[in-house]
């Protein structure tokens, strides 16, 4: 799946940048010429990217403030694009996009550090219960309660892998 950015810039200054994020990244890239343009398309798309021409945030404080609100998970890059050339955009873009890999990774390992130790918490607990009820079982419990502490260390064993 490649990359989706939404370009806000009159289409003057937008058409090269666009081409060059298209060919370099290999990302589909959409253009809008204003804010209203980009806050309808957000609602109906996804996007990865949203690259900002700079000189469309001074004259409406506001409406960026709800173009922001609507990027929602999208990271938002403001450029001015006339002193930047579309080498310079693009290399704006992939460590934007780079970071974001970056800080998905980081927080997908912790949520899953977190989950394991989670569930190796409680796994603990259930494995203790079960052989403290194993040893204090009648002969007719005991083995339906060993095949629980078996499927709770076989638990705790693949956890551990």
């Amino acid at each position: 799946m490649s990359t989706t950015i939404l370009l806000i810039a009159p289409e003057s200054a937008a058409t090269h940048v666009a081409t060059a994020l298209q060919m370099q990244l290999d990302a589909e890239v959409q253009v809008v010429p204003n804010r209203r343009s980009a806050i309808a398309s957000l609602r109906r798309n996804e996007y990865a990217l949203i690259v900002l021409e700079e000189s469309l945030t001074t004259s409406d404080p506001d409406a960026v403030e709800q173009l922001y609100k609507a990027a929602a998970g999208a990271l938002l890059i403001e450029v001015n694009f006339v002193l930047s050339n579309a080498d310079r955009i693009v290399r704006q873009v992939r460590s934007a996009l780079t970071r974001r890999a970056q800080d998905r990774a980081q927080a997908r390992a912790a949520a899953t550090a977190s989950l394991t130790n989670e569930l190796a918490s409680a796994l603990a607990g259930l494995l203790l219960e079960s052989q403290l009820a194993l040893r204090e079982a009648g002969p007719a419990q005991q083995p339906k309660l060993r095949h629980v502490v078996e499927l709770a260390s076989g638990l705790r064993d693949r956890l551990r892998a």
